[in-house]
């Protein structure tokens, strides 16, 4: 989390900032980038830099913070344009992620982040938290929880809601696993596939991968 100093910067030098370290994370993965091309980007000492952040893994998670508030947020507005439906709003919100990371101008950041992830980046880009979640973040699911329709759903608790939304995310996460793992193989998956892909998945979660048709033999 950045120092109190951070947040009492002007808007241009904090914006500057964090587009530099943007910029740095996306140039290399986490482990080989510089502090030194951070401050030497945003035009700072390297002593105010840790005025506004302990060390360099400070602002990287800083950074993965703002992509999943960012989700976050979005997938709140989405539950409530579909009035609760989770399964539409899903759809949407999996179409926008994946435009986001694919297409988006942030693209190779979240390439560096995915293709180098360990345990720890990983919880913090997760859209919802792991079920035991680190430093006890659970807004989103909380929100979903209060705020899915559930007379559309098969579930009868809270608990067993939490278990269809943790499933549904760790589908997800599958899926962008898939991308980037193809990705460094060489491989080019379009985003087209990829919907197609969560589609299907989520077709399958809402609906059953048991033919339903009468067999008569």
């Amino acid at each position: 989390m950045p120092k109190p100093t951070f947040f009492r910067l002007p808007d241009e030098k904090r914006e500057r900032l964090i587009k530099a370290a943007y910029a740095e994370f996306t140039r290399a993965p986490f482990a080989e980038a510089s502090i030194s091309n951070i401050i030497k980007d945003a035009g700072i000492p390297r002593g105010s830099f840790y005025q506004y952040f302990e060390d360099k893994s400070d602002v990287f998670f800083y950074l993965l913070d703002q992509m999943r508030e960012s989700t976050q947020a979005w997938m709140k507005k989405t539950i409530d344009t579909h009035h609760g439906d989770l399964y539409a709003a899903l759809a949407d919100v999996f179409d926008h992620v994946i435009d986001e990371l694919v297409d988006g101008p942030y693209a190779p950041f979240y390439r560096n982040v995915f293709m180098y992830m360990d345990f720890h980046s990983a919880a913090k880009i997760s859209p919802t938290p792991a079920p035991q979640p680190p430093h006890g973040k659970g807004e989103l699911i909380n929100y979903m929880v209060a705020h899915i329709d559930r007379s559309r759903l098969n579930v009868h608790s809270d608990a067993e809601l939490h278990l269809l939304i943790h499933m549904v995310m760790g589908m997800f996460m599958q899926t962008v696993g898939y991308y980037y793992n193809r990705l460094s193989q060489g491989e080019q998956i379009s985003v087209a596939e990829l919907k197609r892909r969560l589609a299907q998945l989520l077709e399958w979660l809402q609906n059953g991968t048991v033919n339903k048709e009468e067999r008569h033999d």
